[in-house]
């Protein structure tokens, strides 16, 4: 009997799957793109042969490859390309930031920037500021959580929009004392400036995206569950089937394209590991960051509750459309009332427990505590994004007050038996491993503060954290088990650390980085020298970057 030989062999390592460090392992062997084995490296030996491949881990955490369970690919990809606002502490910076822009990158062609946040900002953004600096060229520079555009008035104008305009349904055009558009234009109402920013020629989106698919095997990533509309939807399909972009996609439908879906018969878990349909993305509501997040109470200091996207009964007979047409749903919602209210809705949808994927709620970033058990007892998912804890703590406490120490719940939601999936929702935070992981176990930004952490009885440990990146985004893209664990027969899509993650101090997982990706047998990331080839490798037999 001829014995399969291996074409990767780890060793030195520190496996962990299924919830756990894996006793008595220190090695994996990888061959045909799948796991052969995990155990002693003794044992696993007569695997090898002479165009074996041996990379030693020295000591550190090897880890299914992680998924990140809400991004936006496209848009994440153009960002990094594009006018960046995310750490401007004040508006006058942020202006500064423009001006420069615009100096360096003439014309008269609209200029498009992203990731400002005004919430502690001591002067308001407004059209009037950004006139100011940029004359009689379109400029709209999207806020930090993409649900509000700052806008100047040659965009207001190329836009058509003036004190008659109406608001549109689920949106708002902010306004002064004389009924003049303010700039800042909120939610729905961000569709009427879609045509001024034009998207880059295929080409160069598959240039930018080729790239950002290279940063997100830096952390380890080999999956995504995308939210985006139909053309991101070819896009990401062509290269992920057509160019081996090296990466899978769990491939949301927007709720544009829910008439085309249904028509030509689209249902949630067509397709294969590599690129696959997922559910329905739905807005319940807006974002904490906006104020437009639908509150069950008043915000603090406020008589406002926040904006419903969509209203309750809409969107039950939505989730009740999508489901006798074979679509799960993924329903944004970060407010309480938000949330409840999507509850609501896939519990009068019966039809969703017999889908080949289950519904998910979006952020979940505050949940009244009758709805914690609601998640288990109906089979939905919580996709949630650690760093938004930490990034947004200070507007959480100002705009919640005493609700925040039980916002971001993710130990209580664990504890109410809830399925947990994490992800980065890039472009809004960067699709960072460790500093999510990080965000998990500590509630703490990285420098320490707050010393107890945010909502520290929120807290989940490393093995926890872990699962719902790898395992947990695997189940419920319908991949489990072949993805998202460590055992014979598994694909083998893996994250080698640089470090033993489990003896690292909670605080000190964000200085943690990944030294390997290996993607169906194939090493598609490697930094530096943080590896090592096993003693008697040429390093001729190696494969990565």
């Amino acid at each position: 009997m001829v014995t399969a030989r291996a074409d990767l062999l780890i060793v030195d390592a520190r496996p962990w799957s299924d919830g756990a460090p894996l006793p008595d392992a220190d090695a994996v062997a990888v061959g045909a793109g799948r796991v052969l084995a995990v155990g002693r490296a003794a044992e696993l030996a007569p695997l090898a042969g002479p165009a074996t491949r041996r990379l030693d881990a020295r000591g550190a955490t090897v880890t299914p490859a992680l998924a990140d369970a809400h991004i936006h690919l496209v848009a994440w990809a153009r960002s990094r390309a594009e006018l960046a606002l995310f750490d401007c502490a004040s508006r006058a910076q942020a202006l500064a930031r423009v001006a420069a822009h615009l100096a360096a990158h003439p014309g008269t062609e609209p200029v498009v920037g992203r990731g400002w946040d005004g919430n502690l900002w001591s002067e308001p953004p407004g059209r009037a500021a950004l006139d100011a600096v940029t004359g009689t060229r379109p400029v709209l520079l999207h806020s930090k959580d993409f649900h509000t555009l700052w806008v100047n008035s040659a965009a207001l104008a190329r836009a058509g929009i003036s004190r008659a305009t109406p608001d549109p349904k689920g949106g708002r055009l902010e306004r002064d004392a004389a009924n003049e558009p303010t700039g800042i234009i909120r939610e729905h109402a961000v569709r009427r400036f879609a045509s001024l920013a034009a998207a880059p020629a295929p080409e160069v989106d598959r240039v930018l995206l080729r790239d950002a698919i290279a940063a997100l095997h830096a952390q380890g990533i080999t999956a995504v569950h995308d939210f985006e509309g139909v053309e991101e939807h070819r896009l990401l399909r062509a290269m992920t089937l057509g160019e081996g972009a090296g990466l899978r996609v769990l491939m949301h439908v927007p709720h544009a394209a829910l008439d085309h879906a249904l028509g030509v018969g689209l249902a949630s878990g067509t397709g294969d590991d590599r690129f696959r349909v997922g559910a329905l993305k739905l807005f319940a509501d807006g974002t904490l960051g906006s104020q437009t997040a639908a509150m069950l109470e008043p915000y603090e200091g406020s008589l406002e509750r926040g904006m419903e996207l969509i209203a309750p009964a809409e969107l039950a007979r939505l989730v009740a459309r999508a489901a006798a047409g074979g679509l799960a749903v993924a329903i944004h919602a970060i407010g309480d009332r938000a949330v409840r209210s999507a509850l609501d809705a896939i519990a009068a949808a019966p039809a969703l427990g017999t889908l080949a994927l289950p519904p998910r709620i979006e952020h979940v970033q505050l949940l009244d505590p009758a709805d914690r058990p609601r998640f288990a007892a109906l089979g939905v998912v919580a996709s949630m994004q650690p760093s938004h804890a930490t990034s947004d703590m200070d507007i959480a406490v100002r705009h919640w007050g005493a609700r925040a120490e039980r916002s971001y719940p993710w130990r209580s939601l664990l504890a109410a038996h809830a399925r947990l999936v994490f992800g980065s929702d890039a472009p809004v935070e960067p699709p960072e491993s460790a500093t999510g992981l990080c965000s998990a176990v500590t509630r703490q930004r990285a420098d320490g503060t707050p010393a107890q952490g945010f909502a520290p009885a929120e807290r989940i440990d490393l093995d926890q954290a872990l699962t719902a990146y790898t395992e947990s985004a695997a189940r419920v893209s319908g991949c489990w088990p072949r993805l998202g664990r460590i055992a014979p027969g598994a694909v083998a899509d893996l994250a080698v650390w640089d470090t033993d993650l489990h003896r690292l101090a909670p605080l000190a997982l964000t200085t943690a980085r990944v030294a390997a990706t290996v993607m169906e047998g194939a090493v598609v990331f490697e930094r530096g020298a943080a590896l090592g080839e096993a003693a008697g490798l040429a390093a001729a037999h190696g494969g990565g970057r």
